[in-house]
């Protein structure tokens, strides 16, 4: 899995701990225990992690699935988008074009991927703006039978 942050975000990541998946669980927990979990404020939000370093989250009552993408639960109610491996934004943009071929019927989560695209769209213009690949791991407890 993988996920795109800009240089100074794995920089920042590198100071809480030397793994980059235990620096985002570490600050996971530290805001989760510092405020309740909300919402973005839009279906898709950049979330700043700090130092002007964002995570593209996404409110998960509205995303069920996008090819090639893992939401990696932040709370309740959201998700931080990790790419599959080998994939950038742009891979992210088809996936968004890709779900939306799949929502024919208007409904709320086609017009919250649709948002999410124009939103990416947006953001891929913003000359303040690079995106960045980088791995994460994700460490899951087994489920036994």
């Amino acid at each position: 899995m993988a996920v795109t942050l800009p240089q100074e975000a794995v920089e920042a990541l590198r100071r809480l701990h030397s793994d980059l998946g235990w620096a985002i669980v570490t600050l996971v927990e530290k805001t989760s225990r510092a405020r309740s979990p909300r919402p973005p404020s839009r279906d898709a939000d950049l979330v700043e992690i700090g130092d002007g370093q964002f995570l593209i989250v996404v409110n998960t009552a509205l995303f069920h699935s996008l090819p090639g993408v893992r939401m990696v639960p932040l709370s309740a109610t959201q998700a931080f988008l990790a790419l599959d491996p080998n994939r950038g934004m742009a891979d992210l943009e088809l996936a968004v074009l890709d779900r939306l071929e799949h929502l024919k019927a208007p409904s709320r989560e086609r017009r919250a991927v649709a948002r999410l695209g124009d939103q990416l769209r947006k953001w891929r213009r913003d000359a303040h703006l690079q995106f960045l690949t980088q791995s994460i791991i994700i460490v899951a407890k087994r489920r036994l039978a």
